[in-house]
């Protein structure tokens, strides 16, 4: 089993190649093991803290009068919000998959992972990019 990579373990350049595809409007990115788990470091932590607001913006609109212009408010923001979050998971899964397969069964050029039930919002998602 090859030894675990940490986040920056040198002086190394870090290796950081993106294609885009505008045809099927994805975007590629390759990267070095070490810039990979920065890089899904940072996107665990975005994930959580956008988690941590839909939890904030929840709680404070349940003390605003039902049907306000506040409390409708506070969904539109937590549905954005759960939904950037989805889709960070969704990168941070995908990452994991990769790096469990590449454990399990050698390296493979491309994971690609489904979402999981739990993690579907039960309605399509808006395939544009969310700041």
């Amino acid at each position: 089993m090859p030894e675990p990579v940490w986040p920056d373990t040198g002086g190394q350049q870090p290796m950081v190649l993106a294609r885009r595809d505008p045809d099927s409007r994805t975007i590629t990115l390759i990267m070095d093991a070490a810039t990979a788990n920065i890089a899904m470091h940072a996107i665990a932590a975005h994930a959580d803290e956008r988690a941590a607001h839909v939890r904030e913006v929840e709680r404070s609109g349940r003390s605003l009068p039902e049907g306000s212009y506040g409390q409708r408010n506070r969904e539109a923001i937590a549905a954005r919000e759960t939904r950037i979050a989805v889709r960070l998971r969704a990168v941070e899964q995908a990452y994991r998959t990769a790096i469990d397969y590449d454990t399990a069964y050698g390296p493979s050029e491309l994971t690609q992972t489904r979402r999981s039930p739990e993690h579907q919002l039960g309605r399509q998602i808006d395939l544009e990019a969310e700041p």
